[in-house]
């Protein structure tokens, strides 16, 4: 969520006159919005790890599919744990970075990899779907598929990711700490900072925009060829005298099965793609602004705008698993046996719990009344009779 302004000769981008120019968010407004940030990112970060716990219990279901949506998780958790905290100190303190020189030289760089990362999962998990669907085994291609080439995507895409976003960053990045100010920037000249931005915005939204757009025009089409081709070929055996045969009553099985596969996948693909260009538009809009008018980074509401794209960008890292929880069937299921499972196993410890201390109560209710020492080893209560 860097969208720093062109700072070429290394002194502060803002000063307290300048932040003084700026807009005065109201105490409620700001503490409301804060709030709102704060719980939709906690929100978002125990749905993505539950869809990563989710999908490595699944072992049997090694697709591509699976394998993208939980590297978007863990993409997804980087954005909600270290990148957005980072943005909020930034907007709360633009004049003061508490956290020193190192985070600032490097970890901070690095913490943008997670925007490629995420980016490029939902560019990959568009494309593994037009590749499912336009496959002609269907339904028995993505149960034996090898992970091998998707996992080294993977790795590609992560290294891609840090090339393009981080790496240039490592050698522009500027810590000052002096008397009167500690403050954390970049300086760079006007055309590596041109350059830079607009390569960002092409390889971090406007390619995969464009590739996520032509997969899902395809895949709808596809979906639509397909669909129709099963229901008549459906309606055809329909009318044929050996409907009855075990055989046809098998193929009218699989057409249906297809069917079905082709529409979960339009489900769970269109709120994605529409989630990602919506929420993903005003921080790139904002950088590209910036690029062409760097008078606007001290505008009056320049503050107000950046908070707008940091809740798109939560919303965009948050929403996945929501999506995945209403349009996917089987994550529904999956995560109600993994809550069953945890709430059988947090009853039992109770119900264990509960019998050792009706145990030594009965114990004690055996000798009359007469006080005892009991020590509870990790096996049984031992009863102790004092001297």
């Amino acid at each position: 969520m860097n969208v720093q302004n062109n700072n070429s000769d290394g002194e502060d981008n803002i000063s307290p006159a300048m932040n003084q120019a700026y807009y005065e968010e109201p105490f409620v407004l700001m503490a409301a919005r804060l709030t709102f940030e704060v719980m939709l990112a906690l929100m978002g970060l125990v749905g993505n790890i539950t869809v990563s716990f989710v999908i490595s219990r699944q072992r049997k279901f090694r697709s591509g599919l699976k394998l993208y949506i939980r590297n978007l998780a863990l993409a997804d958790i980087g954005i909600l744990a270290i990148s957005f905290p980072i943005a909020v100190v930034k907007e709360q303190l633009p004049l003061h970075w508490p956290f020193g020189k190192v985070v600032c030289l490097y970890f901070y760089p690095l913490a943008e990899v997670f925007h490629g990362v995420s980016v490029w999962s939902i560019t990959a998990i568009a494309i593994e779907r037009y590749r499912k669907i336009t496959t002609s085994n269907g339904f028995r291609y993505s149960t034996y598929i090898s992970t091998k080439p998707l996992k080294w995507g993977i790795v590609v895409i992560w290294i891609v990711s840090f090339l393009v976003v981080t790496f240039p960053l490592l050698f522009v990045m500027n810590f000052v700490e002096n008397a009167t100010e500690t403050y954390c920037d970049v300086v760079w000249s006007h055309a590596v900072h041109s350059v830079y931005i607009i390569s960002l915005t092409i390889f971090w939204y406007l390619l995969p925009l464009a590739i996520i757009v032509f997969t899902y025009a395809k895949i709808t089409r596809q979906i639509q060829q397909s669909n129709n081709f099963h229901r008549s070929s459906i309606k055809r055996r329909s009318r044929e005298k050996n409907v009855r045969d075990p055989r046809i009553s098998m193929r009218f099985a699989e057409e249906e099965k297809r069917m079905r596969q082709n529409s979960k996948a339009k489900k769970l693909l269109t709120p994605i793609v529409l989630v990602f260009t919506i929420s993903m538009l005003p921080l790139n809009f904002l950088r590209v602004l910036l690029l062409f008018w760097e008078e606007f980074f001290f505008e009056k509401f320049f503050w107000l705008i950046y908070n707008i794209c940091v809740i798109g960008v939560v919303i965009n890292s948050a929403s996945d698993p929501l999506i995945y929880s209403i349009v996917s069937k089987d994550f529904r299921l999956e995560l109600k046996e993994i809550s069953s499972r945890f709430t059988n196993r947090l009853q039992n410890v109770v119900k264990l719990r509960r019998d050792k201390k009706n145990s030594i109560c009965d114990k004690k209710f055996e000798t009359g009344g007469i006080p005892r020492e009991y020590n509870l080893d990790e096996e049984s209560a031992i009863l102790v009779t004092p001297v």
